[in-house]
């Protein structure tokens, strides 16, 4: 019987923990990278993540006060993506990732909904997010939730699609 999943705001002191997490979860996606420094610079990004100065608002998802998931939730797409113009000026969920341990119990559930409620809060009925489309548990995950692609920002280059999800509350 698993216990009730908690959603906090995480401090400081979780970041290693979420680096953690986030290497953990997405670590199944590493054959479908090209070249193994787009791995590389992938994982870079991964561990610098839990001190991006734009993140609105950082949650984990704890069960037991154990780490077991996370989420990053930004203000804007150009907010989440600072190096594209992305014209979505709605909340942006960027590296959900569960423990691969605790998949099946509905965390990312809990954190996506948690996203959905400080867009709210923030005065917003629609939140955003990108995935590749090799990420097929995310892509089930996201369309389950009730998650729409919207192919006005999905796009397609060398390196893969990226498909831009939007839920509308």
């Amino acid at each position: 019987m698993t216990t009730a999943v908690t959603i906090h705001p995480a401090t400081e002191a979780d970041h290693e923990e979420i680096v953690h997490i986030l290497i953990e979860s997405y670590s199944e996606y590493r054959d479908t990278f090209q070249q193994e420094e787009q791995w590389e610079h992938y994982l870079k990004d991964i561990r610098e993540s839990p001190s991006n100065p734009y993140i609105k608002q950082l949650w984990v998802a704890k069960i037991d006060n154990q780490i077991v998931g996370t989420v990053q939730l930004f203000e804007t797409a150009h907010k989440a993506y600072p190096n594209f113009e992305l014209p979505i000026d709605y909340p942006f969920i960027r590296l959900l990732g569960v423990d691969p341990k605790w998949r099946g119990h509905g965390i990312a559930r809990e954190l996506l909904q948690q996203c959905v409620e400080s867009a709210k809060d923030m005065g917003k009925n629609t939140v955003y997010l990108y995935t590749g489309g090799q990420m097929v548990n995310a892509i089930r995950l996201y369309e389950r939730f009730g998650f729409v692609e919207d192919p006005e920002f999905s796009s397609e280059s060398s390196g893969g699609k990226a498909i831009c999800y939007r839920y509308d509350s």
